[in-house]
């Protein structure tokens, strides 16, 4: 049995709401996400042996005659052989891989956000100024004595 990787890449979706004054409105990212599966399948696996041997071949013949090289022959032969099919014995051993994944992260930039608040703000002022003549009355009162000299 081999093992067979199968994969498919996966959009990923979040949502938020978000909220800016008085309004909240929906924000969504997407990204992709690649899942994996491993599936066992059977497979066959052999190697074919090929090669070239020469074959030695007695010749008979009568005493006397002698022998001639005559042509080269040439055939394919097919020859079934049997052998026992290898057995594949595995273990696990844990190897690393590192790459490079982007992430998105949130980039936070201050906004101004106004809100009127009503704030009740109260002035004096005089209506139809005039000016008017008061006359200013001093009361001025002492007790004689002799450093003031009117003792």
């Amino acid at each position: 049995d081999d093992d067979v990787v199968e994969c498919e890449t996966i959009q990923d979706e979040k949502c938020e709401d978000e909220t800016s004054g008085y309004t909240t409105f929906t924000k969504c990212s997407k990204w992709p996400r690649e899942v994996c599966s491993v599936n066992k399948k059977n497979v066959k696996k052999y190697t074919p042996i090929t090669g070239c041997t020469k074959e030695p071949r007695e010749l008979c013949a009568p005493a006397g005659c002698g022998f001639k090289e005559g042509a080269e022959v040439c055939y394919d032969k097919t020859q079934t052989i049997v052998q026992d099919a290898p057995k594949e014995e595995c273990s696990l051993e844990p190897q690393r891989t590192c790459q490079h994944v982007t992430k998105l992260v949130p980039k936070l930039e201050p906004t101004e956000e106004c809100v009127d608040v009503p704030k009740e703000v109260c002035t004096r002022s005089k209506s139809n100024p005039r000016k008017v003549k008061k006359p200013v009355v001093k009361k001025w009162c002492y007790v004689p004595t002799e450093e003031s000299g009117l003792a």
